[in-house]
């Protein structure tokens, strides 16, 4: 990419005329021409940039909270509400194959992060690949969110996270909505990885409460391996209620001059995906209404062209 781009750089450069004259000297049609090169470089240029941390705590640590301090400390936060927000499909399939294959593709997760240009990672999916992305990005800090108890987490996970795509409106969105089938389909991969590679899908009747000791098992060995992989001068296992002091501290940013956040409480859950939900719902039957309407004038035009050739 880099290539073709200096290549059409000087193609627009010399084609355009203005190269520089015979005693070398640069006039300021010359000077114009070399800046609408250099555009174009920037422009054909892809956005790369090294996550600088990774989240290894589960959804329902906290991690939404965590999103919006690193954002106002200056990071660009990739979380699973990116994924909602932006309808990244590619990302759904990616995380998919991830958790199909145990985290496998070192190149695939740097490619997503660096060409994305974040440079902070959080939440599922990404947590589920932490070690991966250590791998990555070895200069990285990792930051571990952890309820007080397993017991705590299994209540919140299985009252939002787990149970979603299993209540109504939601169940319909996910088995009709392109987007939200493949969610879905990752998912079950995912809660399939975290099981240890149990095959589980979120619309089977014993999902969750059907596993229970097998998740809160999973969720405590994941927080063991945490801290025991992770080098300690590079891990922070943050708690919330410390606010700013010790992750700033951890981070080397200054302490911002706002109250720490608290966000994605259990009862604006499923608020804020249902919102998405219907955003993306209505966007599609608009954007089938516009086409239907721009059909309809086009067929309108063809045949009073077509009656026009006849008179």
């Amino acid at each position: 990419e880099a290539i073709s781009s200096i290549v059409i750089a000087i193609i627009f450069f010399f084609s355009s005329g203005f190269g520089p004259t015979a005693s070398g000297a640069m006039t300021p049609a010359n000077t114009i021409a070399l800046i609408g090169a250099l555009l174009v470089l920037l422009a054909a240029s892809p956005s790369h940039a090294a996550l600088e941390v990774i989240g290894s705590g589960y959804g329902r640590t906290g991690t939404d909270t965590l999103r919006e301090a690193l954002n106002e400390l200056g990071y660009n936060t990739y979380h699973m509400r990116e994924i909602f927000n932006g309808q990244l499909i590619s990302d759904v399939h990616l995380w998919h194959a991830q958790a199909e294959n145990n985290c496998a593709d070192v190149d695939a997760l740097r490619d997503l992060f660096e060409k994305g240009g974040w440079t902070a990672a959080v939440d599922f999916p990404a947590s589920m690949c932490y070690e991966s992305l250590m791998k990555a990005f070895p200069d990285a800090k990792v930051i571990h969110t952890q309820r007080k108890s397993a017991e705590q987490w299994w209540d919140s996970a299985t009252n939002s996270i787990m149970i979603v795509g299993k209540k109504f409106p939601f169940n319909i969105i996910y088995m009709t909505v392109p987007f939200f089938k493949a969610h879905k389909s990752m998912c079950d991969a995912m809660w399939s990885f975290v099981l240890g590679g149990k095959k589980v899908t979120i619309h089977d009747v014993d999902f969750p409460h059907g596993y229970k000791e097998e998740f809160i098992s999973a969720y405590e060995a994941n927080n063991a391996r945490v801290k025991k992989v992770v080098p300690k001068k590079k891990l922070l296992v943050h708690d919330h209620s410390k606010g700013w002091t010790e992750i700033c501290k951890f981070l080397g940013k200054e302490i911002p001059a706002i109250p720490y956040p608290h966000s994605n409480k259990r009862e604006d859950f499923f608020k804020g995906v249902l919102i998405l939900s219907l955003q993306m719902i209505f966007g599609v039957f608009a954007a089938l209404a516009t086409f239907l309407f721009s059909l309809k004038k086009l067929i309108g035009l063809f045949s009073r062209n077509e009656k026009s050739k006849v008179e």
